[in-house]
């Protein structure tokens, strides 16, 4: 993981359009802290309870999100897409896209930072102010560190590409769909009727709603969260 780039190995390059693969450390990372929920896959003994498996260090496994920026419509239907920032990481050798290795904590101080880390990165300032957790949930809640051995983003990004494919080669059904690109940006009539371009998408927070048994107005750290987080 030295450097600003992870290395293209076979577990995380990019196959499918590989022109949208990016490797960069950096991207990545950003795409990590935005997203609040990855989907993570176990790679372990099939005769074993999972957290068993995963309680062994060096247990593989491949986390992945995606953060959905925009629907692009095109002129075409076979044309409209997404914009779009996904992420896998690889953790530990035999593993792919986000890969690396699973790490247990076991030490309070470190289950104490974890159990902080969580809490802070869904609303910054939230720990100090709420009740930290008892013995008897930290107890009932296990945690596993991850460390990355490689990963890679895949990002689509801009407008409808049907200008664009009209011009680019396709493997797959190549001379027929050329044409049919072609003849679409061409087509003064289909152009002049069909409205393309990019609607884009964002969380954004909204309006803090108290809970039936809340008796205290929002406090700065949660009032602050529409107008900090995701470019609100």
């Amino acid at each position: 993981m030295e450097g600003n780039k992870f290395e293209k190995t076979t577990l995380n390059t990019v196959r499918r359009r590989p022109d949208r693969g990016i490797y960069d450390k950096e991207t990545i990372a950003s795409i990590i802290q935005e997203a609040k929920v990855m989907h993570v896959a176990f790679i372990g003994y099939p005769t074993a309870r999972i957290m068993n498996n995963l309680s062994d260090p060096g247990t593989p496994i491949v986390a992945t999100a995606t953060l959905v920026d925009g629907l692009v419509l095109a002129l075409s239907a076979f044309s409209h897409s997404m914009n779009y920032r996904s992420y896998a990481l690889c953790l530990v050798l035999p593993s792919a896209v986000v890969h690396g290795v699973v790490l247990p904590i076991t030490s309070e101080e470190e289950k104490n930072d974890a159990f902080q880390k969580v809490v802070e990165g869904i609303a910054p300032g939230r720990w100090e102010n709420s009740r930290q957790p008892n013995e008897e949930e930290r107890q009932g809640t296990g945690i596993l560190r991850i460390k990355v051995e490689t990963a890679s983003a895949k990002v689509r990004t801009g407008p409808a590409k049907d200008s664009e494919k009209a011009s680019t080669p396709i493997r797959y059904l190549k001379v027929c769909l050329n044409r049919n690109f072609l003849q679409d940006v061409a087509d003064k009539e289909l152009i002049s009727n069909t409205w393309t371009g990019v609607i884009p998408l964002r969380t954004i927070p909204g309006v803090p709603e108290p809970s039936s048994y809340c008796t205290i107005p929002a406090p700065p750290h949660v009032s602050a969260l529409a107008a900090t987080r995701h470019g609100a």
